[in-house]
Order: structure tokens, then sequence, then C-alpha cells
């Protein structure tokens, strides 16, 4: 029997701003694989022993020192993790692996030994193994430091555990961030999904994983965008390979191709580390889009360029050129946005970049500049350079090109990629973006309670355009049921912020008699409306028997996604 369970792939990496010499490849490589299936308490897993296995026999053949257990009891895990432990202060690339059963409990994460026997929230704490004891052992400066957790979503130890306390969760282990910067994080499926086991030795992930790791010459952004290709296929696009990224330089696990030869001298591992962190960082969380007037906090440090000597001035001009408004814009930052004269941007950040070499955040506005101009080729050109940089920003734009055509060719997969990689960061624009994919069946199964679920995601994160799209779900009762009341709702929000299509919608409602007694003067007031705030906005095709048998509600309490900022909404089809 073939169980479903969920396969997270975490990597941190600490890297180099350039690529890493061949010195550095050859360095000490000490890997840490375990892989429980044989489980005494809860049922068996088909996988997680052979993926171990072979995962440490590709890591060997790559040059690692691997340390390795399968179904390994409490002491047998505890003593292979001290053991690495020992053994990482020598290590220049230090990987843990883990495939088995996992589960969270007031936010930390524990993976489950073959002999555990949990009942209790003490016996979590005393019978299995921390993951945070482990991921503070390795970290460590100027160590590329990888952690592969190959998981069980479902907590097969609830149902005992609820009986006494309320402490854990229904998943497995809860998400994994870097804890460190410069990091690659990979989920071998989407959020809130579960995995598939193969038919045969390994799960789809671990195989896809497993033929594309070792591939020499092989960046690992690359790699990874090959095992994404291969498990969509495998798995009939059911399960997509995950990642966020802050990486600012090449990495590659297997060998590497012949340094590029540069003006300076190559930096020790050390010593790139560092300078990659000093020049520009990166993080999963997306930094505000437009300069702040209250500190930045660590994220957005981290996904900010720190202005060099000399070029501090570029990179305000180009920032006040070309940036968009963030979510929750003031009016102030919404009219400088409406207003922006892209021509007279784009050599203003192009100057920026060339004072600012490899800045994600730079290259991304000299990419909306060009576009502003309809240079799209050049824009999608600087996209993708700053949304191979990991820049959430970046790739949530990119995904709109390859969504639409524009300046590429229309690949809604590759779009769906982009999208996912987005909003994984929590970029507002991409989360709603991800839910038309959804909600239309584009490339994605259809799935209209996963749409729903993300356009009101993409409404906390601050964007208007997921609120009229909410009001459609509810109004045709796509993933819910339908109901009127809960759509004039989210209508009326998107309405206040001067959206057309919503102030359409809600006359619609008013001529139909869908919230009450048919008002025909009201009607006409909010076409009057729409037409003078949003006169580019459509007209909605309503099927007339929407009205037959007088308004359709749902009598339970919802609790409704709000936005409290004013803001133009102007665009009019999906990719917004």
């Amino acid at each position: 029997m073939h169980h479903l369970h969920c396969r997270l792939l975490f990597i941190g990496l600490c890297l180099a701003l350039t690529i890493l010499p061949i010195e550095a490849f050859a360095g000490t490589r000490l890997a840490l694989v375990l892989g429980n299936s044989k489980y005494q308490a809860v049922p068996v897993l088909d996988n997680p022993a052979n993926d171990a296995a072979d995962l440490a026999t590709a890591l060997r053949g790559m040059g690692f020192n691997v340390i390795e257990a399968r179904d390994g009891t409490r002491d047998a895990m505890a003593n292979a993790v001290r053991d690495f432990s020992t053994r990482l202060s020598g290590a220049d690339v230090a990987l843990f692996f883990y495939a088995g059963h996992g589960l969270q409990m007031n936010g930390e994460n524990y993976l489950v030994p073959v002999d555990a026997k949990i009942e209790t929230p003490a016996d979590v704490r005393f019978n299995t193994v921390n993951l945070t004891d482990i991921q503070q052992e390795m970290e460590g400066t100027g160590r590329a430091n990888i952690i592969i957790l190959d998981a069980c979503r479902n907590n097969p130890f609830l149902e005992k555990l609820a009986r006494g306390s309320r402490a854990a969760p229904s998943r497995g282990l809860g998400r994994v961030d870097a804890s460190g910067q410069g990091s690659l994080i990979v989920y071998s499926t989407q959020p809130n999904n579960v995995a598939l086991d193969g038919a045969g030795r390994n799960s789809p992930f671990t195989a896809a994983l497993l033929k594309h790791i070792a591939t020499p010459g092989i960046e690992v952004r690359q790699m990874l965008s090959r095992v994404r290709g291969d498990v969509l296929a495998a798995t009939d696009q059911k399960q997509t390979p995950w990642d966020s990224s802050s990486l600012v330089g090449d990495v590659y696990l297997a060998t590497p191709p012949s340094p590029v030869v540069s003006g300076s001298p190559p930096s020790t591992p050390v010593q790139s580390a560092a300078a990659s962190q000093a020049a520009a960082g990166g993080s999963e969380q997306v930094a505000a889009a437009a300069p702040q007037a209250t500190p930045p906090t660590d994220a957005q440090r981290l996904t900010s360029p720190t202005p060099q000597s000399g070029a501090g001035a570029s990179d305000s001009e180009c920032e006040r050129a070309a940036a968009p408004a963030p979510p929750f814009a003031s009016p102030e930052q919404l009219k400088i946005e409406n207003t922006h004269d892209f021509a007279a941007a784009v050599p203003i950040c192009e100057a920026a970049v060339r004072a600012n070499p490899d800045q994600p955040r730079l290259e991304f506005l000299l990419g909306l500049a060009y576009g502003g101009t309809k240079n799209y080729m050049a824009a999608q050109r600087y996209l993708t350079k700053a949304a191979d940089a990991g820049y959430a920003p970046a790739q949530g734009k990119l995904g709109v090109y390859f969504a639409t055509g524009r300046g590429v060719v229309k690949d809604m997969p590759r779009a769906f990629e982009l999208f996912s990689k987005a909003a994984a960061a929590g970029e507002p624009g991409a989360i709603s973006n991800l839910g038309a994919m959804y909600s239309n069946g584009n490339f994605v199964r259809k799935d209209e309670a996963r749409a729903l679920e993300l356009y009101q995601k993409a409404i906390e994160a601050g964007n208007p355009f997921a609120l009229a799209q909410t009001g459609l779900m509810y109004f045709y009762g796509k993933g819910t049921p339908r109901d009127y009341g809960m759509a004039a709702q989210y209508f009326q929000q998107a309405a206040d912020l001067n959206d057309g299509y919503s102030l359409k919608y809600l006359a619609v409602m008013q001529e139909r008699g869908l919230l009450g007694p048919a008002d025909a003067a009201k009607a006409a007031e909010l076409r009057r409306r729409a037409v003078q705030v949003d006169p580019g906005s459509q007209d909605p095709n309503v099927p007339k028997n929407l009205n037959a048998g007088g308004p359709r509600r749902t009598t339970g309490v919802h609790h409704v996604r709000r936005i409290y900022y004013y803001r133009f909404v102007g665009c009019r089809w999906a990719w917004c």
C-alpha cells in the first residue's frame, strides 16, 4: 500500500557572490542521511529508507563523506547526529537529509524514530529528535549548510495526542525557513498539499532529484527546474516542487564548470560569503516596494540593495523613477506610481544597475521601466536576472509575461512556476495570479476552492484585485456556496477603491433584487460612478437566470478579508 506523505525540502546555502572556485568545491563535504520506514507504532512508509539509501550513494559519488542510518531508533538517531555534529567544524559543505515521519508541536518540528511511542506532549519532547537542535549545530560562517527534510505532513500520532492535549496540530512538519542569509528553500510540493509516493522504489520527487543532483556543471537552480519538470510530468501535474531563493551567486552540488575569470582574485569561502551579504542580501520575505518612512525590518534589509560608495544617489533616483507602490500604499505613493515617466526612468535605472551590478532590486526596477515603454524584450531580460536571483517581485512580474506572452513565448507552466515561487515569498500579486490559474484551470487542474483560498490570502497580503475576484467566487458559488451578501461585501470593498467592474456587479445586484427589493435608482448611480472613476472597466456578463427564485444567501458566519487603504485598480485581466 502506498501512502501519501508530504516531502519538504529545505536548502540553506551560505554562498559566494562570485562563482565558487574549484578549490572551494573540492573541500571537505560532510553529509548525514537518515531514512525511517519501518515504524513500530504507526503504519510503515514505503519509500523513505530507499530514498535515504539512494541519496547517500549519490552523495558519496559526489565526494561527500556520508554518515548513514536507516530505520533508526531514538538512540541510533541521536548518536548519528552527535557524530555529525562533532565532525562539522572541519567541513566546507554540510548536508543533512531526513525522510520519514515528522510532526510539529508548539511551533517546534520533531523527527520521529521508528521506535517512538507517542501518546502525550511529553513523549514528543523525549522520544523524538528536535530539528531545531540540528539546525543550530549546523550553523557556521563560511560553510554551505544544506538541510533536506522529506517528511510526512499527516501527523500519525494525532489521535492519541488529542486525547490529552490540543498542543499538536493535524499536520506533520511545519514550514522551515532559512535561518541564515543566502539560502534556497525548496519544497517537493506546494505548501498545504501532499506529495505522492511512487509505485517504484522512490517517490516521484526523490526519483527526479536522484536523476539530476549529480549532473556535472549544472547550477542548483537549473537542477531544481529540471526536477520540477520531471515531477510535474510524473504526477499528472498534481505535485509542483516549490522553492524560494535568496541566492546571489551560482552554487554547484556536483562538479562546477571552469571558474569564471574576474578582475579580482577568488576569495576563500568565508570571505566570499561575507562579501556577498555585505554587497547584496536576499530573503524569501518580500520588502516593501517603495522607500520606507520607518526603519526597515531584517527581511527588508536583506531584499533591498545596500548602496555602494558613490552609487546611493542613482539608487534613489531609480526608486523614484520606477518603483511600484507597495501593498497598503498611501495615496501619495499611489499618485507617484501612476505618474511615472518610464522613458525617463530607463537611463536612470540603467546607470544605477551599472553602478551596482547584480543587485536584483535595481534589475527589477529597470525591467519595470523597460516594460513601461513597451520594450518587453529588454524588460524580460532584466526581470529574468532578478527572478533568477530569488527576488520575489521580479518572479511575479515575469510570471505575468509568460502568462500573457508579453516579450516571451506564452508558457503557462513557466508562469505557474514563477507565481508559485513569488507567492511562497508572500508577493500579493503572485498569490492572486496563482488563484486565477486554479480558478480557470490554466495548466493546473481546476480547483475553485483552492482559488478562493489564494484570493483571500492575497487580500490579506494587500492585493486589491483579489477583492473583486473573491466577490465573483461568492456571486457564482465557485469554491463556496453562492452567497450574494458575501459577494456584495467584497465587491463593495473593491468599489471603495474605485474598481468599476465591482461597481457594475453591485449595480446588477441592485437591478435584479439580489440583495433585497430591486432598486433601479441605486443601480443607475452605481453605473454612473463606475463610468466616472474607472471608464475602462469591463461590463459583467451575468446570466439572466441568476435572478430566478430571489436572493440566495447562506446563514453561516463569515470573516470578510478587508483592505484598509485607498488604491486605484487599473488592470482588467487575470494577470495584473
